[in-house]
């Protein structure tokens, strides 16, 4: 892995989602400016509990933040609401998930009458 390639994976991530450092920041519960600095590559230290964090925030895996490779079609294809509620069920116990996602199906197919 080159100097920044973290860096450019966040930035990247984050603009194919559509989200601002600012969204990113509030996500994540981290500063504007430590966010900048590590997408810039010039953050001195980087904790695993800021990448986890960032991670989280971008629905990604933490590995991912340091391959090379790029994002699945699929991943792409998913907006920043999708995004962040798959981030949220992914936090939460199975059976509690369950009962959201029957809440939420129900909810739409009320909507599509």
């Amino acid at each position: 892995m080159d100097d920044n390639t973290l860096g450019r994976n966040i930035s990247h991530e984050r603009k194919q989602q559509n989200m601002t450092q600012e969204q990113l920041a509030e996500f994540s519960d981290l500063t504007v400016n430590y966010l900048s600095k590590i997408e810039r590559g010039i953050a001195k230290k980087v904790s695993a509990e800021s990448l986890y964090r960032i991670a989280r925030a971008l629905n990604v895996s933490m590995e991912s933040l340091f391959s090379k490779e790029e994002s699945t079609p699929q991943e792409l294809k998913r907006g920043p609401y999708q995004k962040q509620l798959a981030n949220y069920l992914s936090t939460l116990e199975a059976d509690k998930t369950e009962a959201i996602c029957k809440h939420l199906l129900e909810v739409l197919k009320l909507s599509a009458k």
